[in-house]
């Protein structure tokens, strides 16, 4: 937290950020719940609505390539703002209700799609170089615990405060975060990038060149080709899986809309405790702790599927969101270590370009299957792709003992 204190700028936009993100999370559990009572089916266009505009991701970051980073994240915030605030005028008619509450998580997603290549190069200039590292993993640990405590909150804001007043806090916190901004722009000056050199005539063709070599890296590479697979299904399964988690706990936990928040903050918390331990794993093989870890994710899903029990299920998503936590993190490493550095850039872009297509596909299938499968279909499948995840890495004793000399966390 020294980092907090160190540099205002960051401490501006960490402040406005972490409420702007509580008062998000607040809004899509009331945005959820709601859909679930009143169209369960919707849940699948809800889900499409906040994944499919991170494809656009790659237009964000080149708008931020060519205009001041501050003043898009400024003028983002600012807007979401005013669209939550005419979505709460539009609640005049109660028929539109559910539509405007999925236009308002889409309008949230596709501004996060700008938002966050501007913050990923600010960040650089708000915090001395070698303090970077802490700044972003205090950012990512910060997410998490919005994202828990916030699902937690919308739960009994539903419950307590209602429709329109989660509405007005949405509204208050992205106005109150593009404020920050703008007290973060006094600060730090416009990011200065070098002059843009002529375009040479080769250049379609190089470029085409560059993204066909970072694809036959990704090929050559054993680790990414046995294990992407599985990690593609496991993020259909759980995107589906969460989807329907408020039908899940309506339906067959039982339970209210506070529990719904306290359930599904859980993965968050849990993925926040995994995030802060993961140093703590460093003395054992890489290898056994990424199969013991998938294993436990597998059979603490398994369990949650089983229980019908809430109080029970919490922990048992808690539990399963920690080692997931300790899991991504490793595995993240690890690809930072597989992957050569010259062609880094396009390898990981074309495994979030493969995760991204399995989260809208999920959330689809998640409504198409609601009447046609068991409703713990896709957390069935969540915990078998998880366990197929472990066994593969089993096969891959070569290739691990290869990276490091035998495996070792410790080594990364």
């Amino acid at each position: 937290m020294a980092i907090f204190w160190r540099y205002p700028g960051f401490r501006w936009l960490w402040s406005g950020q972490l409420l702007s993100q509580l008062g998000n999370a607040i809004f899509s559990i009331l945005a959820l719940w709601e859909i679930q009572l009143k169209a369960p089916v919707l849940l699948s266009i809800a889900g499409l609505a906040m994944t499919l505009p991170s494809f656009l991701g790659v237009v964000g970051g080149t708008l931020v390539d060519r205009y001041d980073p501050r003043k898009i994240m400024l003028m983002t915030d600012a807007m979401r703002g005013l669209a939550v605030l005419l979505g709460l005028i539009a609640l005049v008619n109660p028929h539109w209700l559910l539509w405007v509450m999925i236009l308002l998580i889409a309008l949230n997603a596709l501004g996060g799609a700008v938002f966050m290549p501007a913050e990923l190069v600010l960040l650089p200039h708000l915090v001395d170089s070698e303090d970077l590292v802490g700044a972003n993993g205090l950012y990512s640990v910060t997410s998490q615990m919005a994202s828990a405590l916030g699902s937690a909150m919308g739960g009994a804001a539903v419950v307590g405060l209602g429709i329109r007043v989660v509405f007005g806090l949405d509204t208050g916190s992205f106005w109150i975060s593009a404020a920050t901004i703008a007290l973060m722009m006094r600060t730090v000056a416009m990011p200065q990038r070098p002059q843009e050199g002529r375009v040479e005539e080769h250049h379609s063709s190089s470029f085409w060149a560059r993204i066909r070599e970072g694809a036959r890296t990704f090929g050559r590479i054993p680790v990414l080709t046995r294990l992407l697979p599985a990690i593609v299904l496991s993020n259909f399964a759980f995107m589906a899986a969460f989807t329907m988690m408020p039908y899940w706990v309506h339906h067959h936990l039982h339970a209210n809309a506070l529990w719904y928040g306290l359930v599904d903050g859980s993965w968050a918390a849990g993925m926040v405790l995994g995030s802060m331990t993961a140093g703590t794993f460093r003395r054992w093989s890489l290898k056994l702790v990424m199969m013991a870890l998938s294993l436990t994710v597998g059979v603490l899903t398994l369990g949650f599927a089983a229980s019908p029990w809430v109080f029970l299920s919490a922990p048992l998503i808690l539990l399963a969101g920690a080692a997931n936590g300790v899991m991504n993190a490793l595995l993240m490493t690890l690809l930072q270590r597989l992957v050569p550095k010259p062609v880094q850039g396009r390898v990981f872009g074309l495994v979030m370009t493969l995760f991204g297509v399995a989260n809208p596909l999920g959330s689809l299938a998640a409504g198409l299957l609601l009447h046609v499968l068991p409703l713990a279909w896709s957390w069935v499948l969540a915990a078998l792709s998880v366990i197929i995840l472990a066994i593969n890495m089993g096969r891959l004793q070569d290739e691990f003992d290869a990276l490091d000399g035998g495996g070792s966390v410790t080594a990364l």
